[in-house]
């Protein structure tokens, strides 16, 4: 059987996660690629290549013959954007002998779009925090009590924390909504932030790894700090979350602990920045889809790890000369 050969794409600076794959693939292959050469984890793997931007024209043509010509049978992103572009795509890569690691479209958009996202936790009995989607609405919770300020405002649709904030005032909530009408309104919620990496087996589609972490950090949008817990009512939440949403492969989801009550805030079909938390307290994506790739359905291990265990992220660096930065394909 042919051996895997992984190409991670958006790679960015992503490093110690390409790096967990490059152990665990020793036997089949991991290449990165991604539009800037200064993109530190290209550089974990051996090949990498430089690829088009993600909403050029011809990137899916180019990442379609890149695949081709290097040999690659199984593809995976790293960032939000670039999921349901590659999920539009998959019979594509298909035809070429290349299993893309994404979830369905419709999956992905149900993720990435905040207020159908907390309509549909409504109509599946998943607690979430008050959402309105415009001034008008809003504006009449405040009047009927339904929410309070502050709250946060952030845009519809996106990733990383970008543009989300916490406003005071009516005032400034609609001044934001006059600079541009595509935001959401939500209550704020008071509790403990958790963090959950949960891995949907690609063969099975069951649920076959769910990691919890206590967020007591965060930086640019990603968990910074934190201190991995087993909690048997989340594993349930998340499990009955993933029942019947079409969502495979790794996994990120926020949630939110308000008095005992578990709030779904977000999910992200893909790695979450504090994933390298879950790997090293014993929580093997990247084993788990190696078998995948090698047509291997993995045992379910809910709540294997190791728990009271803190990460503390920090800096490193990566030294590449002018010359190296010439030779890369392109």
């Amino acid at each position: 059987m042919q051996k895997p050969h992984l190409l991670i794409t958006s790679a960015g600076r992503r490093a110690k996660l390409v790096e967990y794959f490059v152990k665990e693939f020793k036997s089949g292959r991991v290449s990165t690629a991604d539009c800037s050469p200064l993109a530190s984890a290209l550089y974990m793997a051996d090949q990498h290549y430089i690829v088009p931007k993600i909403d050029e024209v011809d990137y899916i043509n180019h990442l379609l013959k890149l695949c081709q010509d290097e040999g690659v049978t199984a593809l995976m992103t790293l960032i939000d954007p670039e999921l349901s572009l590659l999920a539009q795509a998959t019979e594509r890569f298909q035809a070429v002998g290349v299993t893309v690691i994404v979830s369905p479209y419709a999956a992905c958009e149900l993720c990435f779009d905040k207020y159908t996202m907390y309509e549909y936790c409504l109509s599946q009995g998943i607690a979430h925090a008050r959402t309105y989607a415009s001034m008008t609405s809003f504006e009449e919770a405040l009047s009927l009590g339904e929410v309070k300020l502050p709250v946060f405002v952030k845009p519809r649709s996106g990733s990383a924390s970008i543009e989300v904030r916490r406003v005071e005032t009516i005032e400034e909530v609609e001044q934001l909504f006059l600079k541009n009408a595509d935001l959401i309104v939500q209550e704020l919620l008071v509790g403990q932030e958790l963090g959950v990496d949960a891995y949907v087996d690609l063969i099975s589609g069951k649920v076959t790894s769910i990691f919890i972490k206590e967020k007591l950090t965060m930086r640019a949008g990603e968990t910074d700090k934190s201190r991995s817990v087993i909690r048997e009512d989340v594993f349930e939440l998340i499990e009955h979350v993933l029942e019947g949403s079409g969502l495979v492969g790794p996994l990120d989801f926020d949630l939110f602990d308000v008095a005992g009550t578990l709030y779904l805030s977000e999910i992200n079909p893909r790695f979450g920045g504090g994933y390298p938390h879950a790997y090293e307290c014993g929580v093997n994506f990247p084993a788990q889809l190696f078998r995948n790739l090698m047509h291997e359905s993995n045992v379910p291990q809910i709540g294997q790890y190791r728990d009271d265990i803190y990460m503390l992220k920090h800096d490193t660096v990566t030294l590449i000369s002018a010359a190296e930065l010439q030779k890369i394909k392109r």
